[in-house]
């Protein structure tokens, strides 16, 4: 296991002026939230953690409280996001959403995902080959997804609500969804720590809701 990454990485002055946050926030876990949940990897498989590893590590880091409300922030303006631990394997998020917060559809390019709600509700939607299908995430509920898997997640209720999201592989690239004027989709590939903006494109073609 190696230690928290606490270095910016070579690429972090390309994308830092594009945050809405501090780089900080985004490459630097408080050193004891890290060394904590690097404990609770401690009995986890090597190599690249699957969708169930990473939900029993969401579901052990929402269990505890102090692991991620000394990162939540309710920010009318801008949907936060902060780093909780990272490694060559994973890394591990604390999300706050307000209202009419959210990250419009995109995937996660190689990474596998698990992500819980912790304190107020997110509406996930997942694209499916018919539209798209919405499920709310309550604290206590955990959704994985597959790499390359498309979806979108926005605030329902709480301010803030909080999510605890992890990646294995570490959310290094995602894939934002955006569709022209005309109704074509198109990817727009973006490093896995720039901000994701809400670029809905369902309205035109229909939802078919939980």
């Amino acid at each position: 296991m190696s230690a928290v990454v606490t270095t910016a990485p070579a690429w972090a002055t390309e994308i830092a002026d594009r945050l809405p946050q501090t780089w900080r926030d985004v490459v630097d876990p408080p050193p004891a939230i890290g060394a904590a949940v690097a404990a609770h990897l401690a009995a986890a498989p090597p190599g690249v953690l699957t969708e169930a590893d990473l939900a029993a590590l969401v579901a052990r880091v929402a269990a505890d409280p102090g692991l991620w409300r000394p990162l939540t922030l309710a920010d009318p303006h801008r949907r936060r996001y902060r780093l909780v631990y990272e490694d060559e394997r994973l890394d591990v998020w604390a999300l706050s959403w307000m209202p009419g917060q959210g990250t419009g559809f995109h995937d996660h390019g190689e990474s596998a995902v698990a992500l819980t709600a912790v304190q107020g509700t997110v509406r996930e939607r997942r694209m499916t080959v018919g539209g798209t299908r919405a499920e709310l995430l309550r604290p206590g509920d955990t959704h994985t997804g597959r790499s390359g898997y498309i979806h979108a997640v926005e605030h329902h209720d709480g301010e803030p609500a909080v999510t605890v999201h992890a990646y294995s592989p570490p959310l290094l690239h995602v894939g934002q969804y955006r569709a022209s004027p005309d109704g074509t989709l198109w990817r727009e590939p973006q490093h896995g720590r720039q901000e994701l903006l809400d670029h809905t494109f369902d309205r035109a073609a229909g939802t078919a809701d939980d």
